[in-house]
């Protein structure tokens, strides 16, 4: 394991979605020697976060609800950065760990940057605050981050990744919404039926993003993990990455169906911009596109999107498997008030008055989160496909949090530059996989000195 500094610092190309009162200077913080928390003495805690615009007031409201329900907790809402950027997030968080700076609760994009510090130790274990509470995280929420068997994060948004089709573009094809079971051959067929015009006019079937998720969806869906085996081997030999890097390329060359990768990268192509400006018909995204597709000064179009379960590699494969990814709430272990915080966290996660998102529970009211997501957009979401995606009884995660590792991050770029390589210097399947296994060998190794 490398020097604690420099763990703490590395590691830090991290990309993925973001997500958030009273608000405070970044960078502020707020330590008062620990005391016993009383309403006439209340304690302070930080709320470190990447909010922007709106989300701070949201984040406020309920900041105010928690405080009004435990009055001996003052809760401070901390942007550490105010551009919404987690990776400058997460470098800034990983800077105060590492300069002994007292951390109380902390956003986290996914799952794996939870599991990593948990393997640094800068998180605070919290089964013996779960356990007096009564709570089986596991039961409770879809995905609980843990590491050496430990839960040090609980889930405050679930992002369920699906399939958002225009249905402008499946009626004139005359296909039907897809349902669970349907495969990644049927979304190729999809594709092509839907793919329709020529040159700048020309609306592609589907759209493939540059994040890693996209380079193989099969690895997120429906393996346990998609950079590793459980002996901390890389998993990049696995015939899912041959069958989908095969896909990617059919779909680009032989049935012209998805843009080219070297247009997506050439041109900085965006996955919102190309669905909701009508350029492709379909593509695999998370609940998080609801906003984008309500936000119509950004984005605007008339079409309704009408939502389907993620594709899946066979007919073999159990329905409801897919990759639920989220957003997640931790405790510092440098905290003066780790139960404080834990009780800050709690709330988070479980308070359904103010919905921002698609919630973590396992639990809740289906016609109050489905109203709360949708609001009065039922001109542009088909309420009725979004209800049996998002809800469906059998949706289970395949993530296996003993996998977890204190570097998973470092292994996401070896998977994109993996299709990268691939796509672009046309290399066969196996000499791709034989480079990721290469570059992933290398990080595993440095990670062990």
């Amino acid at each position: 394991m490398k020097a604690l500094k420099m763990i703490l610092v590395s590691g830090l190309a991290v990309s993925m979605l973001a997500g958030c009162g009273k608000q405070q200077t970044p960078n502020a913080t707020v330590t008062p020697a620990a005391t016993a928390a009383t309403a006439a003495n209340p304690v302070t805690i930080n709320y470190y976060n990447w909010a922007t615009g709106p989300s701070i007031e949201q984040i406020n409201q309920i900041i105010g609800n928690f405080e009004k329900k435990n009055p001996n907790i003052h809760v401070a809402n901390v942007q550490l950065v105010n551009n919404g950027n987690t990776l400058d997030f997460y470098k800034k968080l990983d800077l105060m760990a590492a300069s002994g700076e007292s951390i109380d609760v902390t956003d986290f994009s996914n799952v794996d940057f939870v599991t990593e510090r948990a393997a640094r130790g800068v998180l605070e274990p919290l089964d013996e605050y779960l356990k007096k509470d009564n709570i089986n995280a596991d039961n409770t929420y879809f995905m609980t981050p843990k590491y050496d068997g430990k839960v040090f994060g609980l889930e405050n948004s679930s992002q369920l990744w699906l399939v958002a089709i225009n249905k402008d573009a499946l009626d004139a094809a005359k296909l039907p919404v897809p349902t669970w079971g349907w495969t990644w051959d049927d979304f190729r067929d999809y594709a092509k039926k839907m793919t329709k015009g020529s040159g700048d006019t020309k609306q592609y079937g589907a759209f493939f993003h540059t994040w890693g998720e996209y380079a193989n969806m099969t690895a997120y869906t429906e393996l346990p993990n998609p950079y590793l085996k459980k002996d901390q081997t890389p998993v990049f030999g696995d015939e899912s990455f041959k069958n989908f890097f095969n896909l990617r390329r059919a779909m680009e060359k032989d049935d012209q169906s998805v843009k080219l990768y070297s247009d997506i990268i050439g041109g900085k192509l965006r996955y919102d911009s190309e669905f909701l400006g009508g350029k492709a018909a379909m593509i695999p995204t998370a609940n998080f596109v609801l906003n984008l597709i309500k936000d119509t000064t950004k984005f605007p179009h008339t079409f309704k999107t009408v939502f389907a379960p993620m594709p899946v590699s066979s007919k073999n494969v159990e329905v409801g498997t897919s990759n639920l990814g989220g957003g997640f709430v931790s405790v510092g272990k440098s905290s003066k008030y780790k139960k404080e915080s834990y009780e800050f966290a709690k709330y988070l996660t479980q308070q359904l008055d103010l919905i921002r998102d698609l919630p973590g529970l396992k639990d809740v009211d289906k016609d109050k989160v489905l109203k709360a997501l949708v609001g009065d957009k039922t001109d542009l979401i088909d309420v009725n496909s979004l209800s049996a995606t998002l809800f469906d009884k059998r949706i289970k995660s395949v993530y296996d949090p003993s996998y977890s590792t204190s570097y998973s991050s470092q292994l996401k770029p070896v998977l994109e530059n993996g299709l990268s390589t691939f796509l672009l210097d046309n290399l066969t399947p196996e000499a791709a996989q034989k480079k990721m296994i290469e570059d992933a060998n290398k990080i595993i190794q440095q990670n062990k000195k």
